[in-house]
């Protein structure tokens, strides 16, 4: 998977801006150029105004065409491309909401304290994708225990999607009018037997229709379809004020309890493929920003972080790192080994120039790692043991590979950010790299 598919799903707007920079500067310099071409002084002034006006000219066309040609490239960085609309004859916009939401973006943002949350969504209907709900993926800050995390979720939920998400197709029951509800839940009390019980406060008044069969319907998908995420649950009931009668009355139903299991299906292998892509790119660009106390929080505090210069991860020449000792690096002056060659030569830095000159840049060579590989690679001369070590891990790869008829090709680099599920999250246990070693 090209790593231009994956930005979709991230608006890297500091290299927009950085390129929107370096256009303003280049068009600046042009312009000064202009202004001194208008002082100089030549004999000859009779052809003077006439020539200096076509040198202008044809100076201004060439710098107009350099700054549109670099305003294109970086609108067409990875991450920043806007899905366009489609005119047809009469110059009316075609619905594309369809195929936007089907295949949506997540973003995320990397923030002190993160956990995931899924939240699902309708998503209109197609012939190629007949389910209508798909999930949002959002970063939240909602502290350790499981009902705070069910509660954040559903008061989330109840927000309904945000303004990108409905350009993106996405709509539910919940909107800006449940948005400003205030305390529409009472409580949410997950008991020991994994049964979950969220007490609403009666919101029936909100939705004059709600209680038709379709809005119902949509109304407990996106419900049970969110909190069965949490595996901690088991089986689901919603209330009214304290009676599961009066919610389920509402919608023209006996009280019922729903089994979380039977709204899981979206949330195994694909969910947790999704997950990591979206948290390697988060990592990916920590760990290129040298925000190493962000990049810390994905660490476990007792397992640590793992540094492997080579795919053999497991050898003597790996580095362990604590996740307290991770955080400190911007400050960090010791001088750690982190790769070597056969003439036994080694590449010694600190943690910040080990990302300047061996991840970002080798010689004179720029990584742009363009290539994204999910738990399988062949990149590398030494043996890839990262599944011997760690059975139950899996790993995302971001890869440069220069043309193998190119003189640069030896060149090649991986990066491997290692996984492993930690009472029920997803941890950073081990970055390796895949490199070849002369």
């Amino acid at each position: 998977m090209k790593r231009s598919d994956l930005d979709d799903r991230l608006k890297m707007l500091n290299n927009i801006n950085l390129t929107e920079h370096e256009a303003s500067e280049s068009y600046k310099k042009i312009l000064s150029k202009v202004n001194k071409a208008k002082k100089r002084k030549n004999d000859g002034a009779f052809f003077r105004g006439p020539i200096n006006a076509i040198a202008t000219i044809i100076v201004l066309l060439a710098g107009g065409w350099f700054l549109n040609d670099l305003l294109n490239s970086s609108s067409n960085q990875p991450g920043d491309q806007i899905p366009s609309l489609v005119e047809d004859e009469d110059n009316s916009i075609v619905d594309e909401k369809t195929k936007a939401c089907v295949d949506s973006n997540v973003e995320l943002s990397s923030i002190s304290r993160s956990i995931l949350v899924y939240f699902y969504f309708e998503c209109l209907e197609s012939e190629e994708h007949p389910y209508p709900f798909k999930a949002v993926l959002r970063e939240v800050n909602s502290g350790e225990r499981v009902e705070s995390r069910i509660e954040y979720a559903v008061k989330q939920l109840i927000k309904g999607p945000t303004k990108e998400e409905i350009a993106d197709g996405f709509n539910s029951i919940f909107n800006e009018e449940t948005a400003d509800l205030k305390h529409l839940i009472h409580s949410i009390e997950l008991q020991d037997s994994g049964h979950l019980i969220v007490d609403f406060v009666d919101f029936s008044k909100v939705f004059p229709n709600g209680n038709s069969s379709a809005a119902s319907f949509l109304m407990l998908e996106t419900l049970n379809k969110t909190v069965s995420q949490f595996v901690e649950v088991e089986t689901i009931e919603y209330r009214f004020d304290g009676s599961c009668e009066e919610f389920y009355g509402w919608i023209q139903r006996a009280c019922t309890t729903h089994e979380a299991d039977d709204y899981r299906t979206d949330l195994e292998e694909s969910t947790t493929k999704e997950l990591l892509l979206e948290k390697s790119e988060v990592v990916f660009n920590q760990l290129m920003a040298k925000e190493w106390e962000e990049l810390a929080n994905n660490i476990n505090l007792e397992r640590g972080l793992v540094y492997s210069p080579f795919s053999n991860v497991g050898d003597s020449d790996d580095l362990h790192f604590t996740k307290e000792e991770v955080r400190g690096f911007a400050e960090d002056k010791k001088l750690y080994s982190w790769s070597w060659d056969q003439s036994s030569a080694e590449f010694i830095a600190t943690p910040n120039d080990f990302v300047e000159n061996l991840l970002k840049t080798r010689y004179n060579y720029v990584y742009e790692y363009d290539e994204i590989t999910y738990n399988d690679s062949d990149i590398g001369t030494m043996p890839n043991t990262i599944h011997d070590i760690y059975p139950n891990a899996i790993y995302v790869e971001y890869l440069d590979e220069p043309d193998r008829d190119s003189f640069e090709w030896h060149y090649y680099q991986a990066i491997r950010f290692v996984y492993e599920e930690i009472e029920d999250e997803w941890y950073l246990i081990a970055i390796v790299r895949g490199a070849y070693n002369p």
